[in-house]
């Protein structure tokens, strides 16, 4: 993810390569499924022809050679899709865990921020109560100070307002 981006951006292009990554495997993994369900259908074709004298020996083992030549390179192929699978998925938790240490630092910071910002909207004690509400069925608008609240968290974060042991001072 590129410096700079913003985290939600960040995380939409993480899901989109993740997904994106999955699909893929499982689609080589179904073709080299399929890949071997035709060559055991090869197999057993084999099978049946040689036992009905369609093929001699000489070109029955010709093809019983190239049969399992063609099993061992789906194997090899198999085992290298795993390999990738496993390294790539690595890689990928990794991210994942980066990106959800990022959110919860911006999370932190955020609270820290708003905090800051109630401290100082309420330090002459005029508000008796300010609630964190996920619902509000009905009020009088005019108790809603959420827009006073976010003003003066962004002039905060403009000013630079954090305390030095706030997480910001890790990056």
């Amino acid at each position: 993810a590129a410096e700079g981006m913003p985290l939600e951006q960040k995380l939409q292009d993480f899901q989109a390569r993740a997904t994106a990554a999955q699909e893929g495997w499982a689609k080589k993994e179904q073709n080299l499924a399929d890949e071997y369900n035709k060559l055991q259908q090869d197999a057993a074709q084999l099978e049946q022809d040689y036992a009905k004298g369609l093929i001699t020996t000489i070109k029955a083992q010709e093809r019983q050679e190239a049969l399992q030549k063609s099993g061992a390179s789906i194997q090899t192929r198999v085992e290298s899709l795993q390999k990738t699978m496993q390294t790539e998925g690595q890689k990928l938790q990794a991210e994942e865990y980066q990106l959800a240490e990022e959110n919860l630092k911006l999370e932190n910071r955020f609270n820290e921020l708003m905090s800051m910002a109630l401290k100082e909207i309420n330090s002459d004690n005029r508000y008796k109560m300010i609630v964190n509400a996920q619902i509000v069925v009905d009020a009088d608008e005019s108790l809603n100070i959420s827009p006073i609240v976010l003003q003066e968290i962004d002039r905060l974060y403009e000013d630079g307002a954090l305390p030095s042991n706030t997480l910001e001072s890790e990056n």
